[in-house]
């Protein structure tokens, strides 16, 4: 007598069931595919349609000023960039498109583009560009990634990636995945190499077609790889900031630029347009480094005009003033968080401490202390990650109703008895600001003069106040060569007090 086994019966079902998803997900990619306007090939967009783009775009553009410091006010500078982007936009593959250039509040050297024609950079961007070509080159490499939709390919893509895994599972049996956490973030992640590649080749078209010099894009990766090398050697670390810049989102480099270039085919351009003096009027004044907004970095203090108050970070940290924190970082992997909680909070301060800010903590030593009038409180903990111990230190300080401040000290345990000195004395550097302190307080600009005749590098470097080699600095800001020096009358950028 033969008995058939239920596992597999149940098995073949599983198979059959398979098989036929797997059907159904190739007749999907099939019909999702769409005809690439930029390139004239087939790509798979079945999750984001051209209105998904538009709308998405709309929606996702406060926040993106939001999130990276805002629109930046300067109205010439404003209106240059959108004449060059809106110059080239004419000039794509989806020329009725409207495109929205905007420039970004924020010093770090950045650039990107939303689904739906959304394109920004940041003013840190444009003050390191040293020509209209430069800033073209930027802008068309993110017209690029628009009008060939690469973020409706890779948001379709993350959605598929999502749907196998749901399909997976019931087909295994594991019930319904949750498809809702796919693709919320997806036009925001990096782009694939080729997607990058084939942004580089549509960018340089669009050059070619406007007339534009076509090797600005390598000329700009080349002052933003000396800039990111002199940066990391000034602040002693090799991520600086440990911010968001140009190369997180757009790894590249000027061998895959100069390949890109050769593979558009882009036709030479007779007598192209490079924009020096145009480049450089435009951005005669704009704020270099840190806004009103957000504080200012000098030297081991970090004062915020508008908020009010200051600190002090001991010799050997290297501060960084970040969009929701500020951090310094210090000898032998020590680290200061220093950041804000604007929720309202009216109990005691060693009870934020204990019930608010660290309530799964374990922390001894907890104490109500005073810092310059100010309540405040602070405790300590020991935590083990990845096998290895720190010491940290929290201090909350009441600077208002609303208003806590609050540090973080981490330290190494056989270097925290060594620097505890020295980080107490910064939380007891924490103070409000004097009304001629707030007056005192300035933005650093950009000027643009004409060199004087017979004036060197040294000459013109000697009163940047950016901190480390100021004739680097100098060389790096107007892409000058090692040894070489400005001719009379031509125009530097400098930054000034």
């Amino acid at each position: 007598m033969t008995v058939k086994s239920p596992s597999l019966k149940i098995s073949s079902e599983r198979q059959n069931r398979a098989t036929r998803f797997a059907l159904m997900g190739l007749a999907l990619l099939l019909a999702g595919c769409s005809v690439n306007p930029a390139t004239g090939e087939r790509n798979f967009t079945a999750f984001m349609s051209p209105e998904d783009e538009l709308r998405v775009g709309r929606e996702q553009h406060p926040k993106i000023l939001k999130e990276f410091g805002g629109a930046y006010d300067h109205a010439r500078a404003n209106a240059y960039v959108n004449a060059v982007g809106q110059q080239l936009a004419r000039q794509s593959d989806l020329p009725n498109l409207k495109f929205t250039f905007t420039v970004l509040d924020s010093d770090v050297i950045n650039a990107f583009a939303l689904p739906g024609g959304y394109v920004y950079i940041s003013r840190g961007l444009l003050a390191l560009a040293n020509t209209e070509a430069e800033l073209a080159g930027v802008l068309a490499h993110e017209i690029g990634h628009v009008t060939a939709r690469h973020s409706a390919q890779r948001y379709s893509s993350s959605v598929v990636a999502g749907l196998g895994t749901a399909l997976l599972g019931v087909v295994a049996g594991g019930g319904a995945a949750q498809l809702g956490q796919q693709g919320a973030a997806a036009y925001l992640q990096g782009y694939s190499r080729d997607q990058e590649f084939e942004a580089d080749k549509l960018g340089v078209r669009y050059l070619a077609r406007t007339g534009y010099e076509t090797g600005s894009m390598a000329s700009f990766l080349a002052s933003l790889k000396a800039y990111s090398e002199l940066e990391a050697r000034t602040s002693g670390l090799p991520d600086p900031a440990s911010r968001y810049n140009i190369m997180s989102t757009h790894p590249r480099t000027g061998d895959r630029v100069a390949a890109a270039t050769r593979a558009a085919q882009a036709t030479q351009v007779a007598n192209p347009r490079i924009g020096n003096i145009d480049h450089l009027n435009a951005i005669e004044g704009i704020v270099f480094g840190d806004s009103v907004g957000q504080g200012f970095v000098r030297g081991q203090v970090f004062a915020h005009k508008i908020l009010g108050f200051r600190f002090e970070v001991p010799n050997g940290f290297h501060l960084a003033n970040g969009t929701r924190q500020v951090v310094a970082r210090g000898p032998n992997d020590a680290v200061i968080l220093f950041n804000a909680d604007t929720k309202s909070f009216r109990g005691r301060m060693t009870s934020y401490l204990t019930d608010a800010w660290a309530p799964s903590a374990k922390l001894s030593g907890v104490e109500a202390i005073n810092v310059n009038g100010m309540d405040a409180a602070t405790g300590s903990t020991r935590l083990t990650q990845q096998g290895k111990s720190v010491d940290l230190r929290l201090v909350a300080i009441r600077f208002g109703p609303n208003q806590i401040y609050r540090f973080m000290f981490a330290t190494p345990p056989a270097s925290t008895q060594q620097l505890s000195e020295q980080l107490r004395r910064t939380t007891f550097s924490f103070r409000r600001l004097s009304d001629s302190e707030k007056r005192e307080l300035k933005p650093w600009r950009v000027t643009t003069p004409a060199v004087r005749p017979g004036r060197n590098v040294s000459q013109l470097s000697r009163g940047l106040p950016l901190p480390g080699p100021k004739e680097e600095w100098f060389r790096v800001l107007n892409g000058l060569a090692p040894n070489s020096q400005p001719f009379a009358n031509q125009r530097v950028k400098l930054v000034v007090e």
